[in-house]
């Protein structure tokens, strides 16, 4: 481990493109993300430890040329004991220059991502996919850190045969992990924590990555949230028939303008949105607003590099 990665993402892609990134270093990486005011004390602390976890790879994010500077020694000797990624979201001359290493530019357009990736591993095995297999796999596999996993379970599936079909995806791919993580959110609903934990612990085996399960719930949190703030406005609306012309009118008198859509309830599908509504009217605002802060707190453990991530992720699901 010699070198360090330097990347050129977007703040959107973050979590999904460190968890792809950090798979260049390690099979299954431990990873510890630096970012903000605590990104060089994180640095400086890890090139101190003496005993690093082997799998261990470390994420600066957004670091400045004035970080890169002073830290230099610490970067170099770190580099030989762990993965070092340097995820850039805006172009950083100076930090590169400083590194001396050129960065990869990665494709910030989510559906251009997974169609370039899925063609990668399809041309490397001599495999082909059709375009309704393709799209049944993108509407399944929304968490891009599993997606290599799910081609190669699929090209091993269908053997000695050239062609991928919808067949295979309905087969071989689980039905996607945003599924799963609602059916989580109608379990804790229903207070029903074992459920809650089978669930979780499902997602773990099946290879979702914490940091990604970290930022759904996080997001979901913040979706139910804005989901709790509807009720007054679609009160009557019990049913998607009657909720989805309230759901638009409610909509229209929203002023955003936003990149990152997929964090505001406004920009969602109007049955998606009926399916946030319905569970968040099972849970009291203050217990939403409780498991948001805790998750934003874990939020700091976790890219600390934390060994109890899992154990706190459960602590705080049965909390709820």
């Amino acid at each position: 481990m010699s070198a360090i990665l330097i990347a050129l993402g977007a703040k959107e892609n973050i979590v999904e493109d460190i968890h792809i990134l950090a798979s260049r270093f390690n099979d299954h990486p431990a990873i510890a993300i630096a970012q903000g005011k605590d990104l060089r004390q994180i640095i400086i602390e890890k090139s101190s430890n003496l005993f690093l976890a082997g799998n261990l790879v470390i994420a600066l994010i957004d670091p400045s040329a004035a970080d890169i500077r002073s830290l230099k020694p610490n970067l170099d000797l770190l580099k030989e004991r762990a993965g070092l990624i340097v995820y850039l979201t805006s172009e950083s001359r100076e930090v590169c220059d400083l590194l001396e290493a050129r960065p990869v530019v990665l494709e910030k357009d989510r559906d251009k991502r997974i169609r370039k990736r899925v063609l990668t591993a399809l041309k490397r095995n001599d495999k082909k996919m059709t375009d309704k297999a393709f799209a049944l796999l993108t509407s399944r596999i929304r968490d891009e850190s599993i997606l290599d996993q799910e081609v190669l379970k699929l090209i091993g599936y269908v053997g000695d045969r050239t062609t991928i079909d919808s067949k295979d995806i309905n087969i071989v791919v689980a039905e996607t992990h945003e599924d799963t993580l609602m059916v989580l959110f109608d379990a804790f609903s229903r207070m029903d924590k074992k459920e809650v934990l089978n669930i979780f612990e499902g997602l773990v085996e099946n290879g979702q990555h914490i940091l990604a399960i970290h930022s759904y719930l996080v997001n979901q949190m913040r979706l139910l949230i804005q989901a709790k703030d509807l009720e007054p406005h679609v009160a009557d609306a019990r049913a998607y028939p009657a909720f989805a012309p309230a759901f638009k009118r409610w909509k229209e008198g929203i002023d955003i303008e936003t990149s990152v859509k997929k964090r505001y309830l406004p920009f969602q599908h109007p049955y998606y949105a009926y399916k946030l509504f319905t569970t968040s009217r099972k849970l009291p605002r203050q217990s939403l607003v409780d498991f948001y802060e805790f998750l934003c707190l874990l939020d700091v453990k976790i890219k600390t590099g934390t060994k109890h991530d899992r154990t706190l992720i459960e602590y705080g699901l049965l909390k709820v």
